[in-house]
């Protein structure tokens, strides 16, 4: 019986170890190539999907933006409709990124890092949230403050931890 309750102990106390070095080899991997566990971003760095983070404030829609319009931006690439946006982009690129770094809104509050869709997004107090569809977006919206207050809460706790990670 000593050993059974020498192994748990052992076990239960080497486990958060063996998590920090989990967490801390995923992290150093994926800086290591350059991605970034904060930003929504695909293979080659794009963020919003190459959607234009211009038109969500100015024009309150989803809209394309073009590969030969571009601007970078904390490790992000991000397209633009126009090139009026793209400047009005880089007067401030932090009015236009979508919060939690493009991830799904609703996924934050729960903890989790989901893809956020572009063309389902809301503009709150002039922040651009997306959310995974649009299911999601409802449940998220039935209890909005609530649900941003969360998630306000979790990011900065979630933020630097890979997707991958989370979502397991």
């Amino acid at each position: 019986m000593y050993r059974s309750q020498f192994k748990a102990c052992h076990k239960s106390r080497i486990a958060p170890f063996i998590a920090a070095f989990v967490f801390t080899a995923l992290f150093c991997c994926a800086q290591a190539f350059g991605a970034s566990p904060d930003l929504n971003l695909d293979k080659n760095g794009l963020a919003l999907r190459g959607y234009d983070p211009v038109a969500y404030l100015l024009n309150n829609r989803a809209e394309r933006g073009d590969s030969d319009i571009t601007a970078e931006h904390a490790g992000a690439t991000y397209y633009f409709a126009s090139e009026k946006n793209r400047e009005e982009f880089l007067r401030d690129p932090r009015l236009y990124e979508p919060h939690y770094g493009g991830f799904c809104a609703y996924g934050v509050a729960v903890g989790q890092k989901f893809d956020g869709d572009p063309e389902v997004f809301a503009i709150v107090e002039g922040k651009l949230y997306l959310q995974l569809d649009r299911a999601t977006q409802t449940i998220w919206k039935s209890e909005l403050d609530k649900n941003i207050a969360i998630a306000d809460r979790t990011w900065p706790v979630i933020k630097p931890i890979p997707a991958a990670a989370l979502n397991e």
